[in-house]
This record gives structure tokens, sequence and C-alpha cells, in this order.
């Protein structure tokens, strides 16, 4: 199915595409998986930042059914897991000194995510660049796809979380020559069913 969205074609095509993968998903995952796949994909955008700092600052204590995770809530004595905010920031992240002194590099491309800290500094996951330290066209492309610039949490968990289309998150297979897959698989992201 993935294969067919990279292929594109008219309106039409696609969203016949998107419709057939949207189908797949709903017969082959679990109901609560379900339910937070189609959340994803209406296009809404996340909280404000400091709505997310909230909601995610502990699990400690709270039933798993709350997080919508699946996951079973922490017995006593059990280290919680990370919040959702302390997974993305624990990703490789590079700050725009890094690039320019390491590099040589700007980073002022729009498009590139930019997760601001607790402590107030700001932090790009890594995956955006290539060894050079450039950034990754297709990354550049995804991220203006999704809207990095008014959601950079969201995006960056659609790189960094898993993606049931792709069987990895997206962000693992850059430099694997699976451009077409990451663009196909963030272009139906938001496709009315």
């Amino acid at each position: 199915m993935l294969d067919l969205a990279a292929e594109g074609g008219d309106e039409r095509r696609r969203r016949a595409v998107a419709r057939a993968v949207a189908a797949h998903l709903r017969a082959a995952l679990p109901e609560q998986e379900v339910q937070a796949a189609e959340r994803r994909f209406a296009g809404t955008t996340s909280p404000p930042p400091h709505e997310l700092l909230a909601s995610f600052a502990s699990f400690r204590g709270r039933p798993a059914h709350v997080y919508g995770t699946g996951a079973r809530a922490p017995v006593r004595g059990e280290e919680a897991p990370p919040s959702p905010y302390e997974r993305l920031l624990a990703a490789p992240s590079l700050s725009a000194d890094d690039l320019r002194e390491n590099f040589g590099v700007e980073a002022t491309a729009p498009e590139l995510i930019r997760l601001r800290r607790r402590d107030g500094t700001e932090g790009l996951p890594a995956f955006q660049f290539d060894g050079d330290g450039r950034p990754r066209d297709v990354v550049v492309a995804v991220n203006r796809m999704l809207g990095a610039a008014e959601d950079p949490w969201g995006v960056a968990d659609w790189w960094l979380g898993p993606n049931p289309w792709l069987a990895a998150a997206p962000a693992s297979l850059l430099g694997a020559g699976l451009d077409g897959q990451l663009l196909a698989a963030a272009g139906v992201v938001g496709e009315e069913d």
C-alpha cells in the first residue's frame, strides 16, 4: 500500500489509497490503537507546550488507560516510564552552536524541529542532519508537510515514535534509500477517510 501511495497520482487516486490504508489499519489494530491513529491522522495539532508539559509531567500513580498507551501502570517501587516529553528530549540533539562550531552550518531553516527544554535551551533533534551537519532534504520536506514550525513536538513524535505503516520509527529509516516511503507516509497524515 505504501508503494501505491509513493507512486502518487491525481487527488482522487491519492485519497483512495489513503482510504485503503486507513481501512487496513482499522482492521489490523486493536480498538485503542485505531482511536489513537484516527486522532493523529485527523490533522489536529498538539496543545501548546505548557499544556503538554503539564499533561506529560508524570505517569506515576495514574492508570495506564488515562494515557491511551495500553501499558500497565507502574507497580509500587518500580520506575515509571519516561513521559513523552522526556522521551523526545532524550533523543540525540544538537544546538545551533554545535552546528555552527562543528560543521560551520547555520540552523536557519524554519522547517527544522526545535524543541525547547525546561531550562529554556533549544535542541534540534540530530536525525534531521546528515554527516556534514546539513539538514536532510527529506526531513525538511516532511517537516514542512507535517507543520513542524507550528507543532514541533507532534512532528518530532512522528519521526521518533513507532509508525505502523513503516514498521519502524521513521527517523530510523533515514539514509536507507526509503525517502519515497517516508514522504508517502507523511503525505497521508491528516487525509480524510
